[in-house]
């Protein structure tokens, strides 16, 4: 993978926005030519007029997609009310990009492990993988609360095409008709769904509580701390 370009501010043009699951928008802005980013990199975003409120996004697109990225988010507040508002044409001020937390292409084999929106950066993987066509392996491990809310449906299934491992749980099925797994992710379902587990190195991404649990679980059963990495977001 090359290296990311150096971190600028510029203003990014909206040219989509897509309603991508229950409660979650996807917005494809217009980036410089020459912005570059590795996967599990982020941006901060801000409106025009007011510079000082900004929010941290992961990309969740390729990044050998030129001239345009991809962040999704939820609404959960003043700011992402006003980002699902925006309409193709309007414009953002973003800096980036940014992050140390970076998919590494000599990774004989990631296993990849979110809850609900942290699942963003790791479509950039898995995108970033196939279409670079790494003969890297991915595990999937994702998590939400209902299938309503499973993020990016379209390319879960395309992974599992291309043979990428993808296990999908939902924690409340409540009335709604699910034939998948139930319940939360933990270190019996990395033992269970990835045979060479212990071989393997770690991407955790989502809120600290699931980065604290897999980070210790994992190194009491004999993972090396180096092969753990982690973004964690909410409740610090």
């Amino acid at each position: 993978m090359s290296e990311p370009s150096a971190p600028r501010h510029f203003a990014a043009k909206v040219l989509s926005v897509a309603d991508e699951c229950s409660g979650v928008k996807t917005f494809r802005l217009a980036v410089p030519p020459e912005f570059s980013f590795v996967p599990g990199m982020w941006v901060m975003v801000h409106f025009a007029d007011e510079p000082r409120v900004t929010r941290a996004y992961s990309m969740s697109s390729c990044p050998l997609q030129r001239d345009s990225i991809e962040i999704s988010l939820n609404r959960v507040g003043d700011f992402t009310a006003r980002m699902f508002a925006l309409q193709p044409g309007d414009e953002l001020g973003l800096a980036g990009p940014y992050g140390k937390w970076r998919y590494r292409d000599e990774e004989r084999h990631a296993v990849l492990i979110s809850g609900g929106t942290g699942l963003t950066p790791f479509r950039s993987m898995g995108r970033y993988v196939l279409e670079k066509k790494l003969a890297n392996k991915l595990s999937i491990l994702y998590s939400v609360k209902t299938p309503a809310d499973i993020l990016y449906a379209e390319d879960l299934e395309a992974f599992k095409a291309a043979g990428i491992k993808v296990y999908t749980t939902v924690t409340r099925p409540q009335d709604v008709h699910w034939n998948g797994p139930v319940g939360r992710l933990d270190i019996a379902t990395v033992k269970s769904q990835v045979q060479d587990w212990k071989e393997a190195s770690y991407y955790l991404c989502g809120p600290k509580s699931l980065v604290v649990d897999f980070t210790e679980g994992l190194q009491r059963e004999g993972v090396p701390r180096e092969r753990i990495h982690y973004e964690k977001w909410g409740d610090y």
